[in-house]
């Protein structure tokens, strides 16, 4: 490969090293690491495009295309920010590792070092992505009901609340009102708490500042933050999940709005 100078044959060297992470730690998304395209075996690039091709008949102010190419840059970004968190876990300055003795008794030191401060920043970052993503999720589903949903206010939760309750038997719909409940409530009060109040940087520092001299809270501090990446990941994987019961969904509202209208 031609590289212009050092920096860009560094962005490279970084892209591959990215690149063993994905497929040691088997991360995907939805284009997948090759452009393949594939969940489960099926095309989505196809499949997306043959289900909405009534919505797009009939929704002509929502772009369906766009829709798709967003949701897949999402996905990769998602897929991105957890891998750099497996790059930096490692290296992230552990204050049980650096006890002092001080009054008798220990102190366990903490210092923001580089490898800590990018791991949380990207923690940061990973967890306002995965909310992008669900709602974007929730843009495509409000476009089948807009008498009920109002788009700007098409919040994937809000339209998951909204859904009529003759879908409500779905198994797809099932599966995205779970999810709602549990992991993207979960994941939403992180994002809210990173967005309006406080970062994961600062919310450890603090946490760490309550009492340095306690071994357990600073060790329930450093298992939490040290599970940032494999809980980034199982979003990663819901992510793909949710976009194959979402086109699932919507393949059910096309057939029930055929049979309503015939």
């Amino acid at each position: 490969m031609y590289y212009k100078d050092d920096r860009h044959k560094l962005t490279w060297d970084f892209q591959r090293e990215v690149i063993d992470i994905y497929r040691a730690e088997n991360l995907n998304s939805l284009e997948g690491l090759d452009r393949e395209f594939l969940i489960n075996g099926r095309n989505i690039l196809s499949w997306y495009h043959e289900v909405v091709q009534l919505g797009q008949a009939e929704f002509k102010d929502f772009n369906f295309n766009k829709c798709f190419d967003d949701l897949c840059f999402c996905c990769d970004e998602i897929m991105y920010f957890t891998a750099l968190l497996y790059l930096y876990r490692p290296y992230i300055f552990d204050p049980l590792q650096n006890g002092v003795q001080h009054a008798g008794k220990t102190v366990y030191v903490y210092t923001r070092t580089v490898e800590t401060k990018r791991f949380n920043m990207f923690a940061n970052t990973a967890c306002e992505k995965v909310y992008n993503y669900w709602d974007r999720i929730g843009d495509l589903i409000a476009t089948y009901f807009p008498d009920i949903i109002d788009p700007s206010r098409a919040y994937f939760a809000t339209t998951v609340d909204r859904i009529p309750q003759l879908l409500h038997g779905s198994q797809n719909y099932a599966w995205l009102k779970e999810f709602r409940n549990n992991e993207f409530k979960g994941l939403n009060s992180k994002r809210k708490e990173v967005v309006h109040y406080s970062t994961i940087e600062t919310d450890f520092k603090h946490g760490h500042l309550i009492d340095p001299t306690d071994r357990d809270v600073i060790e329930k501090l450093m298992n939490d933050q040290k599970s940032l990446p494999d809980y980034f990941k199982n979003q990663l994987q819901l992510s793909i999940q949710g976009f194959e019961k979402t086109i699932l969904f919507i393949e059910e509202i096309n057939q029930l709005r055929q049979r309503t209208e015939g």
